[in-house]
């Protein structure tokens, strides 16, 4: 016996910079309530109304996407609108009528955030979208979620109270998967966003400087390991400017005679602030952020990288270091040599 049912399409789009477990809780209740034949998920080329400051690559949200939804059945992670729109803003409307070509005979189902809920009638043709297609609305909040309008289908829902912006500041483990926190890590993604929240403009400027230097270095040496030289060299100040207390709060316990004061555990304090906030456990990367003050004995390269660029980046003035020029020439042909030369002028002023 045939059916006159239609096919149902789920269309979810969003940033997701990066994708979190609110992005999929959301999604598997949406499918739980409509139950679609198809789930398009739809990274946004630049959203309308969201500040696009800081935004990552497409690439990198695309491919963030394919990790997070694939165990998701019968989703496809779509790169229309990244390929449609470039480096413009992408309107929804304009993905709804993409889509009404592509199924017409299929009911649009489009699935937002409780967010966006309330801010509906401020994107362009909002009108279409409404004819168009039902949306589907899942809370963000706590806050219930109330329509007269039969469009929309309200999903009210214990939500995962969380947002992209807060975990590109800090990317919690609680809130995002484990594949997704090993390829922001691969990709060296919100680094500098999250460095730039924990430091001044000075400051962070230096640390760039840091990390040109210590590249330049670790090229000129032929160390492979240049990911772990970004990541040491990025994070190595990020304690730099902390209060006494919060440095002593992350530094518990510290032999007082070989730190002789609280200037020279800011590199300590980095190492732990990293591990516990960035989710940074390779040790050779926290030890070296530790060691870029006062280096230990027989300390590794990485960390006399650090060590060396800190302290020979192109800011730094006699009154520094006396040869700036001559110790880098040093360092980049013979790193142990031009360690223990810089390491001598430099430990008698701590």
């Amino acid at each position: 016996m045939k059916t006159n049912k239609k096919m149902k399409i789920l269309i979810y789009g969003g940033c997701f910079d990066p994708v979190h477990k609110g992005h999929i809780h959301l999604l598997k209740h949406a499918v739980k309530k409509i139950k679609p034949n198809k789930i398009y998920i739809i990274p946004n080329s630049i959203p309308p109304l969201k500040n696009h400051d800081n935004f990552s690559f497409s690439t990198n949200r695309l491919e963030m996407c394919k990790l997070a939804f694939s165990k998701i059945k019968n989703v496809i992670v779509s790169d229309w609108e990244i390929n449609t729109f470039k480096s413009k803003i992408s309107y929804t409307y304009k993905t709804i009528q993409y889509f009404k070509k592509q199924f017409p005979q299929a009911d649009l189902y489009l699935l937002i955030g409780s967010d966006r809920f309330y801010d509906f009638k401020k994107w362009k043709n909002w009108n279409y979208i409404i004819k168009n297609t039902f949306v589907v609305v899942g809370n963000r909040t706590k806050k219930i979620i109330e329509s007269n309008n039969d469009r929309f289908i309200v999903i009210n829902m214990k939500p995962i109270e969380i947002s992209s912006q807060e975990l590109r500041i800090e990317p919690n483990k609680k809130y995002l998967s484990k594949r997704i926190i090993n390829y922001i890590k691969d990709h060296r993604m919100y680094v500098n966003i999250q460095i730039q929240n924990l430091m001044s403009k000075n400051r962070y400027l230096h640390t760039l400087r840091v990390k040109d230097t210590a590249l330049q270095i670790a090229k000129a040496i032929k160390y492979p390991k240049l990911s772990k030289v970004y990541y040491a060299a990025m994070y190595h100040d990020v304690a730099k400017e902390f209060k006494v207390d919060e440095i002593l709060k992350l530094v518990n316990h510290y032999d007082k005679y070989y730190y002789p004061t609280i200037h020279t555990l800011h590199g300590i304090a980095s190492a732990k602030y990293v591990k516990k906030h960035f989710n940074i456990t390779d040790r050779e990367i926290l030890n070296a952020i530790s060691e870029h003050v006062i280096p230990h004995y027989n300390c590794s390269t990485l960390a006399k990288i650090i060590y060396c660029a800190d302290k020979l980046e192109p800011s730094r003035t006699k009154q520094d270091v006396s040869d700036r020029t001559g110790y880098l020439r040093i360092v980049k042909k013979n790193i142990n040599l031009g360690f223990d030369k810089l390491y001598k002028e430099i430990k008698g002023k701590y």
